[in-house]
């Protein structure tokens, strides 16, 4: 039996064939009934020259329910000069008017074929139906999906700001309305589901559009931001999270100046089996790396991150080497270091957790502290080109040993950077949303057993990005630092947690969660900021990124040396002191 595009291909010839016969007949019959000698020259021309170049033009390879316009460019790549060769043999009047019929009934056939293929996939009645919030390219593509007949939804139409859209139609469905008419929009055409299709869009109306179709009874679903699909054209929406509340900015990032550092080199990431880190290693993929090494001590994490990389067919390859090692141990760094010469590292490893932190912090100050300066006097002694640092926004003006901690990463990474050796830049951001151990994931859990809310309290505000976008600005932030520096990002809008806590409660909950106010915890700031008040912020390329240029420091090598043969026997209070010294703004917590 022939394959059913062949079969599609044949017919397509043969109703063209018959036009393009039945052509040369009315022009013939209208010009001249008298079929001349002459004439059957232009026969041959005007019926099997326009076909064999439908085939040279890849005329009959194209979808005809998705290519309306490139069917009549083809169509005209042919007609033009049919017409032109059968002028300049015979009469400018016989050449226009069977180039005219022929190739007009050409295209006439194939639209009626799209009405029909269009109407066809559209009267599927047993598809939830479905508004679209967005006309623009995700929109779109999912318009065109409906059109073939592959769309799991049955589109009513769309709902877009653009006040040159309102009331017109968009590859067959109209635009019913605004944002600002959602609600009457919803309880007029009655849709199951609301699908938010924009690349842009701002936590407040992200939010009404949330509120607007819990009111109507209907579900409501998003399409996956860029970051998500991994530059699949996948438009499939999938349900709605906390994290998609938050809002969305469009960051473009530009691939060469990442492809400049980073193709071809061997690059390794600390602390990989992380939020950030598992991220980084993720992403470093996309940019032809010749060798990722990744170093964690959480050796399950480490594991299913490599499995994730090699798309589960492998436990680790040549390519993707997974190494368990602890940072503190100075000996394994320099091996593994020399062993594989990274030309990047990527330095996510710490503990983060503030109130642990504040519990233990000799654990804080040697994996923080004295893991980093392994890392660092390792790759200068072995010439490493790049060292990339992960900061966070608490090493600035810090109430917690934490944030003093990263403080003093950051300026240990500018006392050991070396020009034309070494390079050493940190990028400080804010909080991620979803990573491991974060709020927004323990508010949930909270509101899905029914249980209160904990928030410390009502007028705490955070920073938050996600987590890819995190890294792709990382990654752009590196490419423009020159070495010694720390590199900030642009978090947006802070975010009052008690009010985004309630709006969970308004989506997600189902009536038995409340929200309590526990009190802040140790080390805990009401806000966080980017940059300390000395600090001077100096834009870059990037409008996302900016350059902190720092206050002097205290950090000094004699008095670091002397600290690290002191810790071992050092008690709480002596290491507070020494932060204190080496971090003067620390201002300590009154909670233990």
């Amino acid at each position: 039996m022939l394959n059913n595009r062949y079969v599609r291909k044949t017919l397509l010839v043969i109703i063209d064939l018959t036009i393009f016969i039945l052509s040369v007949l009315l022009t013939n019959w209208i010009l001249d009934p008298f079929l001349k000698p002459d004439h059957f020259f232009n026969f041959i021309l005007a019926v099997f020259v326009p076909v064999l170049g439908f085939f040279l033009v890849g005329f009959y390879r194209l979808h005809l329910s998705n290519s309306t316009f490139e069917v009549f460019k083809r169509a005209m790549w042919v007609a033009v000069p049919v017409f032109l060769v059968i002028w300049l043999t015979d009469s400018f009047r016989w050449s226009f008017v069977n180039t005219a019929f022929s190739f007009s009934a050409i295209l006439i056939v194939r639209g009626f074929y799209r009405m029909f293929y269009e109407h066809r996939n559209k009267s599927h009645e047993k598809l939830p139906t479905a508004v679209i919030l967005g006309a623009g390219e995700l929109g779109c593509a999912m318009a065109r999906l409906g059109s073939k007949g592959i769309f799991d939804h049955k589109i009513l139409g769309f709902v877009d700001d653009d006040p040159a859209l309102q009331k017109e139609i968009i590859l067959g469905y109209k635009v019913l309305g605004t944002t600002n008419d959602l609600s009457d929009v919803l309880n007029r055409v009655k849709p199951e589901t609301l699908i938010i299709a924009v690349t842009s869009i701002s936590s407040e109306k992200i939010q009404s559009a949330v509120k607007a179709a819990k009111d109507a009874g209907c579900r409501i679903k998003i399409v996956p931001n860029l970051f998500e699909r991994k530059g699949r054209a996948d438009v499939s929406p999938r349900d709605i999270n906390f994290a998609d509340l938050l809002g969305r900015k469009l960051i473009e990032v530009d691939r060469e100046p990442l492809l400049k550092m980073l193709a071809g080199k061997t690059v390794l990431v600390t602390g990989a089996g992380g939020s950030i880190g598992s991220e980084i290693s993720s992403q470093l993929l996309d940019y032809e790396i010749k060798k990722l090494i990744l170093l964690d001590i959480d050796e399950t994490e480490l594991h299913d991150l490599s499995l994730r990389l090699l798309d589960y067919k492998k436990e680790w390859s040549d390519d993707v080497v997974p190494i368990v090692c602890d940072l503190k141990n100075r000996n394994k760094v320099e091996q593994i270091i020399r062993q594989y010469h990274p030309d990047i590292i990527f330095h996510a490893a710490a503990y983060k957790h503030v109130p642990l932190m504040q519990l233990y912090p000799e654990e804080a100050i040697s994996n923080n502290i004295i893991g980093s300066y392994n890392l660092f006097k390792s790759a200068k002694d072995n010439a490493v080109p790049k060292v990339v640092v992960i900061s966070t926004d608490k090493a600035v003006n810090p109430t917690n040993i934490m944030g003093t901690t990263k403080r003093v990463v950051e300026m240990l990474a500018a006392a050991i950077n070396t020009e034309h050796v070494t390079e050493f830049c940190c990028v400080r951001f804010g909080n991620v949303i979803g990573s491991r151990g974060s709020m927004f994931p323990l508010f949930m859990d909270q509101i899905k057993a029914g249980k209160p809310i904990t928030v410390t309290n009502e007028n705490v505000i955070r920073y938050f990005m996600a987590i890819p976008e995190a890294v792709s600005l990382v990654f752009r932030a590196a490419t423009l630092a020159k070495g010694g520096e720390v590199m900030v990002l642009d978090m947006g809008q802070p975010v009052r947690i008690y009010d985004f806590a309630q709006k969970l409660i308004d989506v997600f909950g189902d009536g038995r969660s409340s929200i309590t106010i526990t009190g802040l915890r140790p080390g805990e700031k009401l806000y966080e900021e980017l940059l300390a008040n000395d600090d001077l912020t100096v834009p870059t390329d990037d409008k996302l990124v900016f350059k902190a240029k720092l206050s002097e420091t205290n950090l000094k090598e004699e008095d670091f040396m002397e600290f690290m043969h002191k810790f071992p026997e050092m008690d709480r209070d002596e290491m507070i002191r020494w932060l204190k010294f080496f971090v003067p703004e620390y201002q300590p917590s009154t909670k233990k």
